[in-house]
């Protein structure tokens, strides 16, 4: 008897302890982000990170309009083959899949029923560096807290489809033996340490033994057209997700093929009080009753923006614990910028 009860005891001890891990789940389809008239976030050129669902992603847009590095939102259902690089830098906006994941009825491969639904673009830059020393493309959460990735849907754009396949004026079409194009999730701990890299190949040609029957021949080539899910869950707890991409159409300046892809559907569990061990930082910040709260361990500026990327008001705050009153604002959905990262907060 004593040591049924003692079992059951650790099961629910188990049992608490998991439904006490956060889980973060990136959904897009929240209506939270505004998009422009090319069905594109319209943050693509301010130099914001986009903040979504307790996930921070990288963004810059270092020179200006019509360029950006790292990743934005998009519902562009455009999949059509643009032919060369000047007509793709024009309409690089699409999914092969015309849509992100739905997470509602878990129809993930079906074009019906994805259409138009938000998705993420990422755009990684191997030749500028943002700051960071984890290069254009990174992912963190709030406060640089610890987290533990399970997995994200991975899908190719059209740039990257048909660059693969037909090539795009710059890149060529994959050749046919050995062939490859696809993209690297590198995971760093809280000591700042590598802890694994996964990689999950867009596009292959005879590259390797892909369906297992021991003969690597025609039958393993494909170019992903539909969303299909990466496993994460051996980068174990990290800090940081780092994306680098590659493909065998290399030249003189690195790959040939659009360094494009699209993501959706990240999965993470959060390890509470697990902080970076480089910044020491005990952040908290929140909003209730009309008031925004912050606790931070050094001083620093913040800026509250909305959903469309207007800043509504800045500050700078000393080290400890504030109060900020928000009565001036409207109700609705903001975003607060810190050195920690960025919080989404909503004004009742």
């Amino acid at each position: 008897m004593t040591k049924r009860l003692l079992s059951i005891a650790v099961l629910l001890s188990a049992i608490v302890a998991y439904a006490s891990t956060p889980v973060l789940q990136l959904d897009l389809s929240d209506d939270t982000l505004s998009y422009d008239a090319n069905e594109v976030w319209t943050g693509i050129y301010n130099n914001e990170n986009l903040c979504a669902d307790g996930f921070i992603f990288s963004h810059t847009a270092p020179y200006g309009p019509g360029y950006y590095e790292g990743f934005i939102a998009s519902r562009n259902t455009d999949t059509d083959n643009y032919y060369d690089a000047p007509g793709w830098t024009a309409n690089q906006w699409g999914c092969m899949a015309r849509g992100g994941i739905d997470l509602g009825s878990g129809q993930v491969f079906d074009a019906l029923s994805i259409e138009g639904k938000p998705f993420l673009i990422n755009y990684y830059s191997s030749y500028s560096l943002d700051g960071s020393n984890y290069g254009t493309s990174y992912i963190t959460i709030a406060d640089n807290a610890a987290f533990t990735p399970r997995g994200i849907y991975v899908c190719n754009t059209p740039w990257g489809y048909y660059g693969c396949t037909e090539g795009d004026g710059f890149a060529q079409p994959l050749v046919a033996d050995g062939g490859y194009y696809k993209v690297t999730f590198n995971g760093v701990n809280t000591e700042t340490q590598t802890t694994q890299s996964v990689d999950f190949y867009l596009a292959e040609r005879k590259f390797s033994d892909r369906n297992a029957d021991g003969v690597i021949n025609e039958q393993d080539n494909f170019t992903l057209d539909h969303w299909a899910w990466c496993d994460l869950s051996e980068l174990g707890e990290v800090h940081v997700i780092y994306i680098t991409m590659d493909s065998s159409d290399k030249g003189e300046y690195g790959m040939n093929t659009a360094a494009i892809v699209c993501l959706d559907g990240l999965q993470a569990a959060g390890n509470k009080g697990a902080v970076h061990n480089t910044t020491g930082n005990k952040n908290s910040v929140y909003a209730a009753n009309g008031y925004l709260y912050l606790t931070f361990a050094e001083a620093q500026p913040i800026a509250i923006y909305t959903t469309q990327g207007a800043l509504a008001y800045s500050t700078t705050v000393e080290a400890g614990s504030a109060m900020i009153d928000l009565s001036h604002l409207n109700s609705g959905i903001y975003f607060v910028r810190h050195n920690g990262g960025c919080h989404k907060i909503v004004i009742r």
